[in-house]
This record gives C-alpha cells, structure tokens and sequence, in this order.
C-alpha cells in the first residue's frame, strides 16, 4: 500500500557528514542551515568557536561551510545562501579534522597534525616545511594567501585532550600542542579570511581562546540558538512524510496512531535543548533521525554520543554530584573548563549536553539547567544507578519474583529504598516526581525486572507495570503527597482494568517519594483478584 509513496520519500541522512552526498542528486532531506552560514559570514567578526554535544552535526555544517568558500555555488540551488547575495568566490580551506588525528601520545599527536597540514598541502600542489605542527601551518597559511585568504575550519579541537582524560600528563602535553598551534594564527589576519573552531568543550587555557584577536564564541548567543539540531518548525517541514510513515507503520500493526502522536512522542524524548536564554528548544538531530528510520523509541544519542569520560568524572567527584534538577550557574561556570585536574561537573554537564538551559534569571544573570529530555534522562539515570547504587545485582532477579509473586512486597521496597539511600543527597535537590521515576525504575532494571513505564489506557497513564509468571503489579508514584492518594487514583481511574481476566491476580500499590527524606517516605497496597475483586491488603 505505502510503496509508491516510501519512493517519493527522500533518504534520511543518519550519519552522513559530507554535503556533497546529500545535495548532490537531491536523495535525502537536508534541513536547511545555509542561512546561519550566509549571517557569519555577514557578521564581520571573522573568527568562531561554537561549542556543541557530539551528535548534533557540527561535521556537516563545517562540510557545508567548506563548500561555500569553495565557490561551489551550484550545489545549494534552492537553499537560503544560493538565494542570497553571497558573491561565491574561491577560498583556499584548509580543514582540520581532530576526531581523526591520533593523539595518544604527544609525539603521535604532532606527527598526525604535521601529516594532515602536509596532505592540505599536496591537495593545493603546495609544499610546506617545518619542523613542528606550528611553522607548517603558519607558512601554509601564508603561501596559500597568494592565491586568496585563506579559510580555517577546524573540527572536533578538543579530541585530544578528552581521549586523554584518564592520563593527565598526556592530556596537559596535548593541550600544549593545540594551544601552540592555535596562538600561531594569531597575527596572521591579513592572511585569513575566516575561521571557525567547533568542540565539545570550551578549555579556556588553549589559545584558540586568547590568541586570535576578535574570537567570537557564539555557543549561547541567542541568534545562533538553532545553528544545528532541528526546531519543531523543521520537523514539521521538512519530515512531515517520514513522521506520516511512522504513523502508518504503527497502524498496520494494530495501534491507532495519528501524526501529532508522533509528533508528541518525538518531542517528549529528543526535543528541549536550548544553548541561549532564549526559548528556541533543539530537538538532538540524530536521535530523531534514527527513530524515523526505525520506528522504535530508543535513547539512541546516549549508546553512540556519550563520552566515557563522563562517568568517568563523575565518580571522580561523586561526592561533589550536582542536582538532576534545579541546578543553576553563571555563563562562566557554564562555558569555561579551566583545570583538567578537576573538571567543574556543572560545565561538563552542560558542554557534554546532558544538561540544558530550562531559563535564565535576568537579574542574577544565572542560568537554570536541568535534563532536557526522556531520552537523556532515562539513559543517564539509568547509568548513574548500574555506577552509584547499591542495589543488588541482576543475578538476585529470581529471588525478588518469587517474593512478589508470594506478596513478599516489602522485601522489594526495603531493597529499593537501599538503592535511594546510597545516592549523594545532592542528586536530589529540587527533584521532581520524573527523577525519582527514573531512578526507581533504572533499580528495578537492575533487580532484573522488565517494568514497562507510563503504559497508556483509555483513563491515563500507569506510572510502573511489572507483569511476572502468576502476578502483575500496577504501581502509581507521587512526590511529598501520601501513598493512599496514589493507590485512590489507580481505583478512580481503574488502570488494572487491562490486567484483568488473564488468569493473575493482579497487585496495586501506591507509593510516596518524600523530597526531605529523599527517599520511599510510605508505600500501601492491595491485592485483588483475576476479574478486579478485592481480596486483601498488603501488611508493612
């Protein structure tokens, strides 16, 4: 039925980082960012660092920046710059990718950087000399200008000091390298036409920040918010056929789904990004890329973009561990990363993306952070309980089922209530109901269960279901209320009315999360029958 309109689809550009391939025979949907290409040129300030997390295609937008400058006008027609009055001359590029270069050694680092400024050089028929990185990029620099001022983008600068993070004499080494070879653009302005320098990091002691005259770091400048990612307003113009595909896929597979569904469902777990006070909220690109391909909610960004090395800070500084909600902080404390002996955890939270800007108070000049969506959430509450909690491990899994299923429910509660204990209390501060959600059901995970979360019916959404072998438990959760509250709204709302007539009793149980406690603070349920009948309520 859908496959003369699949083949009217364009592709969806998971992974693709060059512009050529996906403009060149107009095969994939590209959402357009020539614009913000055509303001920086405009702008006047000719040199840019912008910081973003991994994933969010800072490769593509420096390949599309490479092509403007090459003059290869007739690849954008029909985008915002071919539209424009950008004059296309050629500039000679000289493209520094640093995710490819290996750096784990100093001396490595060096010799990978000499033989990529030597390959630039070759491309252009040019010969360049010199005894380190430095000399030969300066001098390619300045032979390259005869012909037109010379463009430097620079991809992924601080790689090498983030792989080297667990060796901090090698990382301090590489800084030293890239902070030589970033101080020698400076003084080379005539020669330079533009530059632009993307990280996941900002170290404010490399020279790229202090060298080049005029360096403007637009990473939370309001009118670069949406320099890379997707706006809703993208989403629903240029994917409007793919979100329509999903839709149909989930019906033909019996679920009656519409595309504001969809819609609804991409937003709660890739969209809330914001990089400035403004209010312009990101979606992450590639997590909703891949779920429009395959159909399946996932925390993809997390599996494939999360730098080790976060956790690895993490439980350097466990007991310095910052609130998942409500944690607030200065641009400085948000953009600069000074010592490598000890990393701020707020500004790697930040820079690294599983923290975002929630807003911006105007008088203190500080801004709120917290988890921006579903998808970083449940990925990152969900590692923060496998590396802090001590909750017993998957292999006790058997024993908690047949205590459930013998309505043993106590023992899971006071196992649970271990697993909060164990955590920095800092963790909770200003948590909402979400967080304690998360985290409770990253334990359950880890005590070997399979709950299935926010299961929709006809009346609301169930907060936790464990279905076992000759039991299913429905459990509701609130913060600072009571657990009999939670249990009157699984009976007002009738949610074990789909686990009826399936030949198990069925268990409901209401629970309390107490902010002061930061812990279970109560927890009440009952037993009822196959068919819903009360039968018993449980002790504790």
């Amino acid at each position: 039925m859908f496959t003369g309109y699949l083949l009217s689809m364009k592709k969806l550009p998971i992974g693709i980082q060059s512009i050529k391939k996906i403009l060149s025979n107009d095969e994939y949907v590209y959402v357009d960012k020539t614009g913000f290409a055509k303001k920086l040129i405009d702008d006047g300030a000719p040199h840019y660092f912008l910081s973003r997390p991994r994933r969010f295609g800072k490769s593509l937008f420096l390949d599309m920046l490479k092509e403007v400058f090459k003059g290869n006008k007739e690849l954008f027609k029909g985008l915002e710059i071919y539209e424009s009055d950008y004059d296309w001359q050629e500039y000679p590029v000289i493209y520094l990718d640093l995710s490819k270069v290996f750096s784990t050694t100093p001396e490595v680092l060096e010799l990978g950087l000499q033989e990529s400024l030597e390959d630039i050089a070759n491309f252009y028929g040019e010969s360049v000399s010199g005894s380190t990185s430095i000399s030969r990029l300066s001098r390619l620099i300045i032979s390259l200008s005869k012909r037109n001022q010379v463009v430097v983008l620079v991809d992924e600068y601080d790689k090498p000091i983030i792989d080297q993070l667990d060796d901090l004499d090698v990382a301090n080494k590489n800084r030293e390298i890239l902070k030589g070879l970033f101080g020698s653009l400076k003084g080379l302005d005539e020669q330079l036409k533009f530059t632009f320098t993307t990280g996941v990091s900002k170290f404010s002691q490399v020279s790229l920040f202090s060298g080049l005259n005029h360096l403007k770091d637009i990473t939370i400048d309001p009118c670069y918010s949406a320099i890379l990612g997707y706006t809703e307003e993208e989403i629903e113009k240029y994917f409007s056929d793919h979100v329509n595909d999903v839709a149909g896929a989930y019906n033909a597979s019996g679920k009656s789904v519409t595309d504001q569904d969809i819609l609804e469902e991409i937003r709660y777990w890739y969209n809330g990004y914001r990089f400035s006070e403004s209010a312009v909220s990101i979606y992450n690109p590639f997590s909703t890329l891949n779920f429009l391909d395959s159909k399946k909610i996932k925390a993809y960004w997390y599996t494939t973009g999360t730098p080790s090395f976060l956790i690895d800070e993490l439980k350097k500084h466990s007991t310095s561990m910052i609130p998942l909600d409500g944690a607030t902080a200065t641009e400085r404390e948000l953009m600069d990363i000074s010592s490598l002996e000890e990393i701020d955890l707020k500004s790697l939270m930040y820079q690294t993306g599983y923290f975002t800007i929630k807003g911006y108070n105007l008088i203190s000049k500080r801004y709120k952070l917290g988890l921006p969506n579903e998808e970083v959430r449940t990925a990152l509450i969900d590692s923060l309980v496998k590396n802090f909690s001590n909750i017993i491990p998957v292999q006790s899994s058997e024993k908690f089922v047949a205590a459930l299923e013998n309505h043993e429910v106590e023992l899971l509660f006071q196992h649970l209530a271990q697993g909060f204990a164990s955590f920095a209390y800092q963790v909770f501060s200003e948590a909402k109901e979400r967080t304690y959600h998360g985290m409770l059901l990253s334990m359950l995970y880890g005590m070997g269960f399979d709950p299935i979360s926010e299961r929709a019916t006809n009346r609301g959404r169930i907060d936790v279901v464990l279905e076992l072998p000759k039991i299913t438990y429905i459990l509701e959760l609130k913060l600072d209320s009571n657990s009999e509250t939670a249990l009157k709204q699984i009976r007002k709302k009738e949610y074990f009315l789909p686990y009826t007539h399936k030949g198990k009793e069925i268990a409901i149980i209401g629970a309390n999360f107490s902010s002061e406690k930061r812990n279970i603070s109560e927890w009440k349920g009952e037993l009822l029958s196959e068919d819903g009948k009360f039968l018993s309520l449980f002790e504790h």
